[in-house]
């Protein structure tokens, strides 16, 4: 059998495997030994270890800084140790299973070697000479294992940083972007593949995230360059981040507390603000619109409506069903005006309007009968034939004729007040 030996096994050197460095074919070489003793669980246990010690090398080559972004929402231990002074003192913070699950997530580590290294872990918890087990070890499980990390990981190049995300992106740490690194940066997001993307996206996140000086102007200048290249899973990561910090203000680990406004800002900049959760969505729009509720209820108070309309509308039309009254019948008070006449928050609030669908629209059209602050001012001449020109446009954009009947005993009502 030993024949048949995997080449990792059976020829260890730094020459055949370049990838490797002493430390890990000494393990290599121990595991061999101890096959041939007749202890395969022991064995694996070596091949564990060099697997372990080559895919930190492998990180640590990549880029620690994506590293940790790749495993920030990991279960377990995930501190590296940058001022460790050897490699096991640098990640013995860091959980094995941590380690496996974000190289693979950065592509270091592909998904047959991270399957591998995950059966090994699960067979030295659960058939190695520490836990008794019917399951034992056999030989041949050490030699389909090792054959597999040979192939998948031993022989793999080890990352160039240059070519790597974490490369690219070393000058937004360091140094404030002339105009033309700048544009280089930009075009090489746009080259990128969508592995890389990913990396890419979480990367200047978290420097927008932490704030520091020039690396959060740098990563704001870029961001949306990823975020035209993301898809709607990393859309979604970046609105999540901003519900994290909402509910959670304490995992704000920046030096000022500021990371939430900055997700807040970068998502206005990109026009992402729909990613963000319904709850914490609902929150956003509800604290905005008691701006307009106040505006509205000033004595002259257009030039403050519009201002509030203008904060509100940054936003988008992205109000989640949770908080759709709360919004919209401050858009119907304002839109309908009072008995002078009306601010031009209507005009600026429009695509409020323009976005929902025909329930929706319904919905909005019943509020002048059922909610007071929508039907507040329409017993004043002005205001109710704003609200009546409101439900002839809604009652061109549908199609269902009870709802079109419905629409004009609204406007009877409205008559009547």
């Amino acid at each position: 059998m030993t024949d048949n030996l995997p080449a990792i096994l059976g020829e260890p050197s730094t020459d055949n495997f370049p990838a490797t460095v002493n430390a890990e074919i000494g393990y290599l070489s121990q595991a061999r030994e101890l096959l041939d003793a007749g202890f395969p669980d022991h064995s694996l246990l070596d091949i564990w270890n060099a697997a372990v010690h080559n895919l930190r090398r492998r990180l640590e080559a990549y880029g620690i800084e994506l590293f940790v972004s790749a495993v920030k929402d990991e279960a377990g231990r995930k501190k590296y140790d940058k001022d460790g002074e050897t490699l096991g003192e640098r990640w013995s913070g860091v959980d094995d299973l941590t380690l496996i699950n974000g190289a693979t997530k950065l592509g270091v580590l592909n998904k047959k070697a991270g399957k591998s290294l995950e059966m090994i872990n699960w067979m030295r918890n659960h058939a190695s000479p520490a836990h008794g087990s019917d399951d034992s070890v056999k030989a041949e499980e050490v030699y389909g294992l090792a054959l597999m990390l040979e192939v998948n990981l031993f022989k793999a190049e080890m990352p160039d940083p240059g070519h790597s995300p974490s490369g690219l992106f070393e000058p937004i740490k360091s140094s404030e972007l002339s105009e033309e690194n700048e544009e280089i940066l930009k075009d090489q997001i746009r080259a990128f593949k969508p592995g890389d993307i990913r990396l890419t996206f979480g990367f200047l996140l978290d420097m927008i995230c932490k704030g520091e000086s020039p690396s959060h102007e740098n990563a704001s200048k870029l961001f949306p360059n990823a975020w035209e290249r993301a898809n709607e899973d990393l859309m979604k990561s970046a609105g999540q981040r901003y519900h994290s910090y909402l509910v959670d203000p304490d995992s704000d680990s920046s030096d000022d507390k500021g990371a939430k406004i900055r997700v807040l800002e970068t998502l206005v900049k990109v026009k992402g603000i729909k990613y963000i959760p319904d709850a914490a969505r609902a929150s956003l729009y509800r604290h905005t619109i008691k701006k307009l509720a106040k505006a509205k209820d000033t004595s002259y108070g257009w030039t403050d409506e519009e201002k509030a309309a203008k904060a509100l509308a940054q936003f988008g039309p992205h109000v989640p069903s949770i908080a759709f009254e709360d919004v919209y019948q401050e858009i119907l008070a304002v839109w309908c005006g009072n008995y002078w006449g009306r601010s031009d928050s209507h005009v600026i609030l429009k695509p409020f309007i323009d976005a929902i669908n025909s329930n929706q629209l319904m919905t909005l059209a019943r509020m002048f009968k059922d909610n007071e602050r929508a039907n507040g001012e329409l017993f004043q001449n002005k205001p109710r034939v704003k609200a009546k020109s409101l439900l002839d446009y809604i009652q061109g954009k549908l199609t269902i004729q009870a709802s079109i009947d419905e629409i004009d005993e609204i406007k009877d009502l409205i008559d009547d007040m």
